[in-house]
């Protein structure tokens, strides 16, 4: 009865007309679905990666800078054979910021906007990057994409970027804490990471996609066995709770979400925790990788693994903590966007797609 009830509506109606009306189905129902499925995964903008030759952008769009490591990395860029633009006014100063909203909001859309830039390199994070959101050519991004890094305050950005252009962005180390020093043996690995995504010379002809290295010695661990795919996104937790509810929200759904903080005490980022809860995130979401929580002392710290265990180890997606990422030395630099794929019982991140153009 069941079978002659499902082809009841087919009946009376001639082999013919019953194939046409099956393929119009396909075509009204199954193609548009198809399609948007493929445009979701594949729309997303990629910049062409670095080369000798190329020009990369300082800019401060955060906390104030200072000069001696700019200069110095910034050499060490020249050196390599690239063109490096540093601002005249760089050290600007304006109560905790590195220059009034129009000034930094100004200097980021003029690197931009140059149509010679290929990078665009934050000095550092700090504060401010939520006060110029709004006031950010990304029309200006998504017609001529660069490669954007920063991490901690940067997070507002990428998550800005994102949400407006679809561009994949770069959660990584900055000139003024990791890059500068790359001869300092504690930052090799933030600087080999950082290389190994944005510049061209990493990338073969054939490559696509990549694991992204871990350090030697690093006390990462599954909390939830797994493994699942999705688009990196992420960063530091305040700066993605300091935006929820904005136009420049993270995009979290089927993503893998990575968090990192510091200087943040465990009832604060239990607060922090309970509202990307409460507001569905944690359930959305297709993974985790938990990086860096730092904290005052050995104290606190037992606090705060308690804190992410309790929010973390109750999920049904794949968790892995104490990644490298964050406000440490080994400070993994992640493609924000970029689509990837989580194995928590191998510890591994690896990203299924080349999260720059790579030169042919």
């Amino acid at each position: 009865m069941k079978t002659k009830s499902r082809q009841g509506i087919f009946q009376g109606i001639p082999f013919l007309t019953k194939g046409w009306l099956l393929q119009l189905i396909f075509v009204i129902v199954v193609v548009p679905y198809g399609i948007t499925h493929v445009l979701a995964q594949d729309s997303w903008l990629r910049a062409p990666a670095l080369k000798v030759g190329d020009t990369i952008a300082f800019v401060a769009p955060a906390g104030p800078v200072e000069l001696m490591p700019v200069d110095r990395y910034a050499k060490q860029l020249e050196a390599a054979g690239f063109r490096v633009l540093v601002p005249p006014n760089i050290e600007r100063k304006w109560e905790y910021l590195a220059g009034t909203d129009k000034e930094r909001a100004d200097e980021l859309n003029t690197a931009i906007r140059n149509p010679a830039v290929n990078a665009i390199f934050a000095i550092r994070g700090g504060f401010g990057l939520t006060r110029i959101l709004d006031q950010i050519d990304y029309d200006s991004l998504r017609k001529s994409p660069k490669v954007v890094v920063g991490y901690s305050d940067l997070t507002a950005l990428h998550l800005a970027i994102a949400r407006k252009i679809q561009l994949i962005s770069f959660h990584g180390p900055m000139p003024m804490s990791n890059l500068w020093q790359e001869d300092a043996p504690k930052y090799q690995y933030a600087n080999d990471t950082f290389r190994r995504t944005v510049f061209a010379k990493s990338y073969g002809a054939e490559t696509v996609g990549f694991a992204i290295p871990l350090p030697v010695a690093k006390n990462m661990r599954a909390l939830v066995v797994g493994r699942a795919t999705g688009r990196l996104v992420g960063g530091n937790l305040s700066l993605i709770c300091a935006t929820l509810g904005t136009p420049y929200s993270i995009d979290y759904q089927d993503a893998i979400l990575f968090l990192e903080d510091v200087n943040e005490a465990p009832y604060r980022v239990d607060r922090m925790l309970s509202q990307l809860r409460l507001a569905g995130i944690l359930d959305a979401v297709s993974g985790v990788v938990v990086g860096d929580f730092s904290t005052k002392d050995s104290e606190e710290k037992v606090a705060m693994n308690r804190v992410l265990q309790e929010y973390f180890g109750r999920l049904h997606v794949p968790v892995v903590l104490n990644f490298p990422i964050g406000h440490v030395p080994e400070n993994a630099t992640i493609p924000h966007g970029a689509l990837a794929e989580i194995d928590s019982a191998s510890l591994s991140l690896r990203l299924l797609e080349n999260p720059v153009v790579v030169p042919q």
